[in-house]
């Protein structure tokens, strides 16, 4: 054979086999296993029905704190909307930076910090003769 001979080569495509699937029988799979798809997500349905009719037999209950921002442990507020932990830090600032009293009965009050750290500093000092 030469070179010529084997570029004019044609290559045919294969015949079809005459034994395909019909597109009944695929139809048909098809319908079964939506029926039985059905079958199934309505029995699941029915059972849940079933446990929930058991679980509370009254009914569906609003929750009774509804609208708080917090039901028992759980923060339910929107996190926009929460500023509770700025103004607890705000708070703890300014009790850092202002006088006040902690027991009047008692007679205790707090200084700023700066204050108090003065006066640890200054104690400090007087023990150890004058600083170094």
């Amino acid at each position: 054979m030469s070179a010529e001979d084997e570029s004019k080569v044609e290559w045919e495509t294969p015949p079809r086999a005459r034994d395909a699937v019909s597109g009944r029988l695929i139809s048909g799979v098809i319908a079964g296993a939506l029926i039985i798809f059905t079958f199934f997500v309505v029995s699941a349905w029915a059972q849940l029905q079933e446990r929930e009719k058991h679980l509370s037999p009254a009914g569906p209950s609003e929750p009774q704190e509804l609208g708080k921002a917090e039901i028992n442990i759980v923060n339910t507020g929107l996190f926009q909307l929460d500023t509770r932990a700025y103004e607890e830090t705000n708070e703890q600032r300014r009790r850092l930076h202002e006088y006040g009293w902690v027991d009047r009965d008692g007679g205790v009050v707090h200084i700023p910090i700066e204050r108090a750290i003065e006066r640890v500093v200054g104690a400090q000092q007087g023990r150890d003769g004058g600083g170094r």
